[in-house]
């Protein structure tokens, strides 16, 4: 049985982006100071020679992780002596063993331990693979920190996250070509999978939209972007690639209904996919990737998201109708996050009977049935209101606008008017 709101509800952003008329905006002084902090986050792994991230904290979570009472694939319990295979192959007693400089030269996944398997909480877990990090998208700055014992792996760091990924899928750069990269005029992909073609006539990868590409030339119906390839002794090479037009732009995008159209339009009814597995997204990679094209830097989970903007309205202690006008009152369409804890979505104005409406990936909601209550999956990335399924009998406290605790506006980081 489906949720009502995803029948109900038009699933389409031109409606609701073109319905917020003048409160789509952001100011060009806000623009710029939110593009200065994109860049200084995206390229802070060749910029910043420190970690992001305390290794103590990444070895404790190494180390934990190879502890937990997993489930595999095959629904039974993963065997201790794979687990300590892993932490092994880890080889935590020299890490972190380096801090070289590098790119990624294809889409590859972050993982907690150098292992493509995943580890589920429970026997039924899926799709919960607690082993899964973010994605990383083809081209992204990178920071590599250790090697796996075997060789296959790197620990590595982006902007946003840190975890092992596969050695392949990594080339070292130096200061020239960081420079070079650096001082080019960037395109964006936004065209969601556009496939984009390594330069060697070898792979073609599937490049989601927020892919960052140094324009090399423009022709009629084309972009020649430059991506980076592993050459010689794993140092990146830069080779050219084609693609169409309309599959990427100048970044950033101006921020107005037409892009907002254009990028949430391609993002809405996606399978959900837990830590970007299988190159799906789920509630705050969806988000990322939709503020991304527009020059507008987001962390990566949902907690980090909320908490990115200092100034924050606190919203747990209302009764579910103050807090209804409440943000109605304060958001603005397509800029305001709203969090529950585990949770975060985009507020995107009002329906017909003047609730808010949000757009979010979901895994599920709770209803009642007889005397207990059970699952029902939504597993999809949609625009509803803050009680999706509520006709089916939403447990007690159970819905998005009871759960909500915090609300802020990304616009608000910035130090002058929107």
């Amino acid at each position: 049985m489906e949720i009502e709101d995803l029948s109900r509800i038009p699933q389409n952003f031109a409606e609701l982006a073109g319905a917020a008329g003048d409160r789509l905006m952001i100011g060009d002084a806000c623009s710029g100071q939110l593009l200065d902090e994109f860049k200084e986050r995206f390229f802070s792994r060749w910029t910043l020679s420190v970690p992001l991230y305390d290794p103590a904290e990444s070895i404790k979570s190494m180390k934990k992780d190879a502890r937990g009472g997993w489930y595999g694939t095959n629904k039974r319990k993963v065997a201790r002596e794979q687990k300590q295979e892993l932490l092994d192959n880890c080889d935590l007693d020299t890490f972190p063993s380096r801090s070289d400089k590098a790119i990624a030269v294809a889409p590859g996944h972050l993982r907690g331990l150098p292992t493509r398997l995943p580890f589920y909480e429970r026997r039924e877990g899926a799709p919960f693979d607690m082993l899964s990090n973010p994605q990383v998208k083809l081209n992204e700055p990178l920071r590599v920190l250790h090697t796996s014992k075997d060789g296959v792996w790197y620990f590595v760091e982006t902007g946003y996250s840190n975890g092992w990924l596969e050695r392949r899928d990594v080339a070292l750069v130096d200061a020239a070509f960081i420079d070079s990269w650096m001082q080019s005029a960037p395109l964006v992909i936004v065209r969601d999978y556009q496939p984009v073609a390594d330069g060697r006539g070898i792979g073609i990868f599937p490049a989601k939209i927020g892919t960052i590409l140094p324009l090399g030339q423009a022709g009629n119906g084309w972009w020649e972007v430059r991506v980076a390839s592993a050459g010689e002794g794993g140092k990146a090479e830069t080779r050219t690639s084609r693609i169409p037009r309309d599959a990427a732009a100048p970044f950033p995008l101006p921020f107005n209904k037409e892009k907002v159209a254009l990028l949430g339009d391609q993002m809405l009814g996606q399978p959900y996919g837990w830590g970007e597995s299988y190159a799906l997204r789920d509630c705050s990679a969806l988000l990322r990737d939709f503020f991304l094209p527009f020059g507008i830097w987001i962390p990566r989970t949902s907690a980090d998201q909320i908490a990115s903007v200092r100034q924050r309205l606190q919203l747990a202690a209302l009764a579910p109708p103050e807090k209804e006008e409440l943000i109605k009152r304060k958001s603005l369409p397509f800029l305001t996050l709203l969090y529950k804890p585990g949770h975060i979505m985009l507020y995107a104005g009002e329906d017909r009977e003047g609730r808010p409406l949000v757009f979010h990936s979901a895994w599920s909601i709770r209803i009642k049935e007889g005397e207990g209550e059970r699952t029902q999956v939504v597993g999809t990335s949609a625009i509803t209101t803050l009680e999706p399924g509520k006709e089916l009998g939403l447990v007690p406290g159970g819905s998005l606008l009871e759960r909500a605790t915090e609300l802020t506006t990304i616009t608000d980081r910035c130090k002058v008017s929107r």
